[in-house]
């Protein structure tokens, strides 16, 4: 657990630190483009605009539940969930085949 704590941060931290290396920003929130260069954020109330000649749009991911199951984080997780377990589970299951079910059962299978 603590080596796959490690990896998350190291993993996190070396983006942070690859952004500041490039020069690149980056803002969390809402976006919606005004024209090809300029794009709108808003985030907790607040929004701000940026122009730039290239900008990156990183949607991340977001779990789909599926109906009458509720995901509660202790029983029943999503992958976020399930990397955060503090204690490797005696048994699982995995439900979905794409890649991140795939790593998830991969992971917790070693």
């Amino acid at each position: 657990m603590d080596g796959k704590n490690n990896v998350i941060n190291g993993l996190t931290g070396g983006i942070a630190g690859l952004f500041k290396k490039n020069k690149v920003d980056y803002k969390i929130g809402w976006g919606s483009f005004m024209d090809k260069n300029t794009i709108n954020i808003e985030n907790n109330g607040s929004l701000e605009s940026i122009t730039a000649t290239n900008i990156v749009i990183a949607t991340g991911s977001d779990v789909i539940s599926l109906p009458g199951i509720t995901i509660d984080e202790e029983y029943i997780v999503s992958s976020t969930g399930a990397l955060d377990f503090t204690d490797v589970p005696e048994s699982m299951a995995v439900v979905g085949g794409g890649v991140i079910g795939l790593e998830m059962a991969s992971v917790w299978n070693n």
